[in-house]
């Protein structure tokens, strides 16, 4: 399939409405108002569920609120990097209907020295010979495409031009709008505290909020998905994986790209003017960083959160020179969902039918296949043959 009837097929598989055969409409439960429940959330409400959705604090306030917002196909797994591209077709599908503001402006990978050469050729290596619009650029191609940057040595780079970035926190909260719009209700803070079953069946769930009586449930938690799947009798472990993203005061719009940078760089200018950048790498094995290491906690001091800061702003500087007299506005410290082997996690746990659940890292570029997929499980029981390798059963006992 190729990219363009990737989108093009969105409407046939992600019709409004699902015939479920029952008399009245499913009830079913999403834990979790980050943007990968929104979009289950939506699809599921504009499919004829009967939807609620359970927020321990806030919609958008985990790891979607410290996310980049890169929308990109980039993995190693093949397998994967399919399953992207096809989220990407579908957020192209969504974004003007639903309005959720993506830029898509491509983006450039670039290396500095021969190793870094080495990881950008792997980072391009698997859309080999997809239908993926994807070109090798020297220095002179980079300075066009991006005049306000002054990269350095470029020991190899490549132009995605298929790229897109947005701001997850506002997607997130358009998700939530449209799955209003179609009846669903999002209920926060509501934190679920039991799950009450019937033999194997799921009866409903216990909240700060009362109790519910629902058909089926999706948890979609975040790193907060181990604690919630326990009350299913599933345990699933997660990587801990801090991170942290900068945002600067505004200055002037000058690219529309996403830049992944040496060393694990990467930074963007949101439409607002404001740059958001990160180092898609945990924090260095120092003692101030033993606790960020260790548990999911924020800076233990504010000058901690102030020297990452400029550390990464400087950074910035070094190759785009616009950003030589801004200032950091905000340094986020988030943590990851990030499942053991890197992989997403989607599916019925099991011995427990009536209980899905959704964890990945990736969740921006993802939210969108994983809503339709999610949504076409939960109504109607027929599997996804593009799911397959992601089961929750990979990471049960033999």
């Amino acid at each position: 399939r190729t990219f363009l009837a990737s989108a093009v097929a969105f409407a046939a598989f992600g019709v409004p409405r699902i015939a479920t055969g029952r008399e009245r409409p499913l009830r079913v439960g999403v834990v979790g108002g980050g943007i990968i429940g929104a979009s289950v959330a939506f699809h599921l409400a504009r499919a004829g569920a009967e939807v609620t959705v359970f927020e321990r604090t806030a919609p958008a306030t985990g790891a979607t609120f410290n996310s980049m917002g890169w929308i990109n196909p980039f993995t190693r797994s093949e397998h994967y990097v399919a399953l992207r591209l096809l989220s990407m077709a579908d957020w192209r599908e969504l974004d003007v209907p639903l309005q959720l503001g993506v830029t898509w402006g491509g983006s450039i990978t670039w290396g500095d020295n021969a190793a870094e050469a080495d990881y950008v050729r792997s980072r391009a290596a698997p859309l080999v010979g997809k239908d993926f619009p994807l070109r090798n650029i020297a220095a002179e191609e980079f300075a066009s495409l991006s005049p306000g940057m002054t990269p350095g040595p470029v020991s190899a780079a490549f132009f995605a031009p298929h790229d897109g970035h947005v701001d997850p926190v506002w997607a997130t909260h358009r998700f939530l709008d449209h799955a209003r719009h179609h009846g669903a209700k999002v209920l926060y803070p509501c934190e679920v505290l039991g799950l009450d079953f019937q033999r194997r069946r799921l009866a409903g769930v216990s909240t700060t909020q009362g109790r519910f009586a629902l058909d089926r449930l999706v948890i979609a938690t975040g790193v907060d998905t181990p604690r919630v799947l326990k009350m299913a009798g599933f345990d699933l472990k997660l990587r801990h994986a801090p991170g942290f993203v900068v945002h600067t005061l505004p200055i002037r719009e000058f690219t529309k790209l996403t830049f992944d940078g040496p060393r694990k760089l990467e930074f963007k200018q949101m439409s607002s003017g404001r740059i958001v950048a990160g180092f898609a790498q945990a924090p260095p094995d120092l003692a101030q960083h033993l606790g960020i290491r260790a548990q999911a906690i924020d800076f233990p001091e504010d000058e901690l959160r102030r020297r990452h800061g400029e550390r990464v702003l400087a950074k910035v500087r070094e190759y785009l020179p616009e950003a030589r007299g801004i200032e950091v506005d905000e340094v986020r410290l988030g943590f990851r969902p990030m499942p053991m082997d890197g992989h997403p996690v989607v599916g019925a746990v099991p011995q427990k039918p009536d209980v899905h659940v959704v964890v990945t890292h990736s969740g921006v570029t993802l939210a969108p296949i994983l809503g339709r997929y999610v949504t076409r499980e939960v109504l109607t029981g027929a599997l996804a043959d593009m799911l397959v390798p992601y089961r929750p059963l990979r990471f049960t006992a033999d």
